[in-house]
């Protein structure tokens, strides 16, 4: 006899989630200025990154979709700052993940400006 779909435990893993960020994550600390637009801008900090996107820690709320510009000014290693166009694609109570507009074709820490291990993961 078969099981409808209804007849599942309510706290049953969903057999048909998947993934869909990619790259492998990096933690990273780097300082970022997010721009929206002339009204509305202010100050993050890169949890982690990958070669698809970043997770921002971050006190400002956005909405899903929206496109922002991102002034990575790195860590102490960087060498000037560096702007990557991205667009957030999950909200939380600490900050916003964002996927960049264009994958970068080389190391994300390259492209972010950093040119040595941020010196907050050196003891980790």
């Amino acid at each position: 006899m078969e099981k409808s779909a209804s007849e599942e435990p309510v706290d049953a893993p969903n057999p048909f989630f998947m993934e869909h960020r990619w790259g492998q994550r990096l933690p990273c600390r780097a300082h970022v200025r997010i721009c929206v637009s002339d009204d509305i801008n202010g100050a993050g900090r890169v949890r982690d990154v990958s070669s698809s996107g970043a997770f921002i820690e971050t006190a400002i709320r956005l909405p899903v979709y929206a496109r922002v510009a991102l002034v990575v000014l790195g860590n102490e290693s960087a060498t000037h700052p560096v702007e990557i166009n991205a667009s957030v694609v999950r909200v939380a109570s600490d900050g916003i993940g964002v996927e960049w507009c264009d994958t970068p074709a080389r190391s994300i820490c390259e492209v972010l400006g950093c040119t040595t291990r941020c010196a907050a993961l050196k003891n980790e």
